[in-house]
């Protein structure tokens, strides 16, 4: 009796509670949860009454629609997660149109719904209307301040809409409030590091270090800085970092070979490339049997060389083009084998191929430099 009395009295709260929200809210969804929960309640009076014996499957039931359901929907509501704006955005289906229009027509009803908002600030992003994802981005912001995830979208919309500046400074004042944020933090080194402002990037990279000293991508960014600066003696310390922590270290072994060539410690360079080999990354196999070539025509040991040319070729095909700019290869270009285009596996990412292509031209000058300067030497001594 005494379980009746508690059940009793708990779907009587909770309808006394719906109604003071409907009330409040004006929202045409609580009479549908108050006439659920009115029919639990007529059930439980009914029960009470005839004094009957209920089954196990009938208490469930009345569980179902006088408390769980609307427990459950004041849950959801509570985190501002609406039925209507689910159901709403469940009819569009897979019409991207048809879902905008939609949830223009929930923010019309509720207009700082949270998922309303995202969902089309979503929409505008993929369709490239900047502006308004902007727009939409800022709406979420003004509703949930402490939701760093929005800044960072609305920091890479900000950028993507060639506004680096502002980008810029939203992430600045977000790390202002939470210096440890390794996502903003790596977020805003990326668009300085777009806008060349590599110093700057150092800064914001080194002290997200103090927070994440752990993560690889920090080290591997911070050697793909100071590689832009010319300042290969950091950047050879930051690449090895990034080296001895992460799984996947072929790109950082591979830029070190690169400066250890511009340095002309052969046999360093040598140990990196081999190392590259062991890649399952196509683009750094073909890259590290390239400059293996180049070292071992240094050594005037043709044959290895053009083992080695070729290899990197029937992996890369393209490589091709960059081979016959190179003068250093002139003397082997007769006995290389040409092979037909095809599509390579790599993961490297475009800006990694600036680091690649910025470290082997600084090879090239260095090398050109130094054959100058012997050239002269020779003439001072005739």
């Amino acid at each position: 009796m005494i379980q009746i009395i508690i059940y009793s009295m708990l779907i009587i709260a909770i309808f006394v509670y719906t109604f003071a929200r409907l009330i409040k809210k004006n929202d045409s969804n609580y009479i549908y949860l108050l006439i659920v929960e009115f029919f639990g309640i007529i059930a439980d009076f009914i029960i009470i009454i005839t004094k009957s014996n209920s089954n196990c499957l009938t208490i469930f039931f009345l569980y179902l629609i006088s408390i769980i359901i609307p427990v459950i929907y004041l849950v959801m509501e509570s985190k501002e997660i609406y039925i209507d704006e689910i159901l709403n955005i469940i009819k569009a289906g897979k019409n991207k149109e048809e879902l905008k229009n939609r949830l223009l027509l929930n923010l019309e009803k509720r207009p700082n719904s949270y998922l309303s908002h995202k969902l089309l600030a979503k929409y505008y992003e993929e369709n490239k209307e900047l502006e308004k994802a902007e727009d939409e981005y800022m709406q979420l912001i003004r509703i949930k301040p402490q939701e760093y995830s929005v800044y960072i979208k609305l920091a890479q919309v900000f950028n993507e809409n060639k506004k680096s500046n502002e980008a810029i400074q939203i992430l600045q004042d977000v790390l202002n409030q939470k210096p440890d944020n390794y996502k903003v933090s790596c977020l805003l080194g990326d668009i300085l590091y777009e806008n060349e402002l590599f110093k700057e990037a150092i800064i914001v990279y080194k002290d997200a270090l103090k927070y994440s000293p752990a993560e690889y991508e920090l080290y591997y960014r911070l050697g793909m800085t100071y590689t832009m600066l010319n300042d290969f003696k950091n950047a050879k310390e930051y690449y090895q970092k990034a080296a001895t922590i992460n799984s996947y270290k072929d790109i950082s072994n591979l830029n070190l070979g690169q400066i250890y060539l511009i340095f002309r410690e052969y046999d360093e360079a040598e140990k990196y490339f081999y190392e590259c080999l062991n890649s399952e990354d196509e683009k750094i196999v073909a890259n590290a049997y390239l400059y293996l070539a180049k070292i071992y025509l240094i050594k005037n040991e043709m044959e290895k060389a053009i083992t080695y040319v070729n290899l990197a070729i029937e992996i890369e095909p393209n490589i091709i083009k960059y081979i016959e700019q190179d003068d250093a290869f002139n003397k082997i270009l007769g006995k290389l084998k040409l092979q037909n285009q095809k599509e390579i596996r790599t993961k490297i990412t475009e800006k990694e191929t600036k680091i690649i292509n910025h470290l082997g031209k600084t090879y090239d000058v260095v090398e050109r430099l130094t054959d100058d300067m012997q050239i002269k030497d020779i003439e001072k001594e005739r």
